[in-house]
C-alpha cells in the first residue's frame, strides 16, 4: 500500500543530497510504502518523469529494534550486488548514514506477486517466474550448508511466538526428528533470498527481487521455497487455491521429477517455519493459533 504524505522542501538537507543522486533539482513527491519492516518511501521527481525508492534502516517499524543499522545498510548493498549477476534486482543508487543509514534504490514498476495472486484466476506465470528466479539464485551461489544455523533459525522463531511448555516441547521433539532424518542431510547450501514473502517479488515483464535485507549464505535451496508456500497458504482467501500454487512453484523450481520428488520430501520443514515466521506477527494475532497448528501439521510430515 502506497500513500502520499507531501513533498520534500527544497533547502531540506537530504532533498538536496537526493536531487545529487538522481541529478534532477525539480519538486519531489514524497510516498510511504507500507506495510515495511522500516520507513520506505518513494519519491517521485515531477520534472524529470522518474522515481527512486528510499529504505531507512534507522528507522524500524517492525518488531526488531536493537541492531547495526549502518551494518544492515551494507549488508543490503552487498547482497544486492551479488545477487544482481544472477538475477533481477533494483540497481543500487546511493547509501548514506548521515540521512537514517538510508539505501536509495531505483524504482521498479509493476505488481508485487501478493497483487498477483489477488487479483488474477491464473498467476501461473508469475509463480514460474519466481521458480526460476530463486533457483538462478540458489545454483549461482552454491555453498556448504550450515544445517546447524537453519535449526538455530527455527529455534530463535519458535521463541518469538511465545508457546505454552508443551506446544514447545512438541515442537523441539519434532526437530530433533527431523535433525537425525537420513533424508535431510545435504552437503551443497547457497544465499538464500531470506525474506521470501509475495510482496518482495515484482512483475515487470520479468520478476523483480527485492529487499535483500534477510538474505544469508550457506542456507538450505528449500528456505525460500518453503517460506513462499506457507505466506501463500495463509494469505487471505487463497488458502484453497494455494495448493495448486504450491504445487506448481516447487515444480518449475526443481530440475526434473526425480528432484521434485526429493524436494517435496523436505519441503514441509521449511513451510513449517514460513507459517511461524507469519504467527510470530502482532497484526496476525487472531490467526496465530491455526498458524501454529498448520506449522505442527507440517513438521509432522517427517521424511524417513
Amino acid at each position: 500500500m502506497t500513500g502520499e504524505i507531501g513533498y520534500l522542501e527544497p533547502g531540506d538537507p537530504f532533498r538536496d543530497w537526493l536531487c545529487g543522486v538522481v541529478g534532477d533539482d525539480c519538486p519531489v513527491r514524497v510516498y510511504r510504502i507500507e506495510p515495511a519492516s522500516h520507513v520506505v518511501c518513494r519519491y517521485e521527481f515531477d520534472g524529470a518523469g522518474t522515481s527512486v525508492i528510499g529504505k531507512f534502516f534507522g528507522a524500524p517499524t517492525g518488531a526488531k529494534t536493537r541492531y547495526d543499522a549502518a551494518k544492515a545498510l551494507a549488508n543490503e548493498c552487498r547482497r544486492l550486488r551479488d545477487a544482481a549477476a544472477l538475477v533481477r534486482v533494483p540497481r543500487v543508487l546511493a547509501a548514506e548514514e548521515r540521512f537514517g543509514s538510508v539505501l536509495v534504490t531505483e524504482c521498479v514498476p509493476g505488481p508485487t506477486l501478493r497483487e498477483v495472486l489477488a487479483a488474477e484466476t491464473s498467476p501461473y506465470g508469475a509463480l514460474t517466474g519466481v521458480a526460476r528466479l530463486l533457483r538462478r539464485l540458489h545454483d549461482g551461489t552454491r555453498t556448504t550448508w550450515h544445517r546447524e544455523r537453519d535449526f538455530a533459525y527455527f529455534h530463535a522463531v519458535l521463541d518469538q511466538n511465545r508457546l505454552s511448555a508443551r506446544e514447545r516441547e512438541r515442537f523441539n521433539r519434532l526437530l530433533g526428528a527431523w535433525w537425525h532424518s537420513p533424508q535431510f542431510c545435504r552437503d551443497t547450501g547457497c544465499m538464500v533470498h531470506g525474506d521470501a514473502t509475495p510482496g518482495n517479488y515484482l512483475r515487470d515483464g520479468e520478476i523483480c527481487a527485492i529487499d535483500f535485507e534477510g538474505g544469508r549464505d550457506h542456507a538450505h535451496p528449500l528456505r525460500d521455497p518453503g517460506i513462499l508456500a506457507a505466506e501463500m497458504k495463509a494469505s487471505p482467501g487463497n488458502s484453497a487455491r494455494a495448493e495448486d500454487w504450491i504445487g506448481h512453484l516447487l515444480w518449475h523450481y526443481s530440475r526434473d521429477e526425480e528432484e521434485f520428488r526429493q524436494n517435496c520430501a523436505v519441503f514441509p520443514f521449511f513451510m513449517a517455519l514460513g507459517h511461524l515466521r507469519i504467527a510470530r506477527l502482532p497484526w496476525r494475532e487472531a490467526e496465530r493459533e491455526w498458524l501454529v497448528s498448520e506449522a505442527e501439521v507440517c513438521l509432522s510430515a517427517i521424511p524417513r
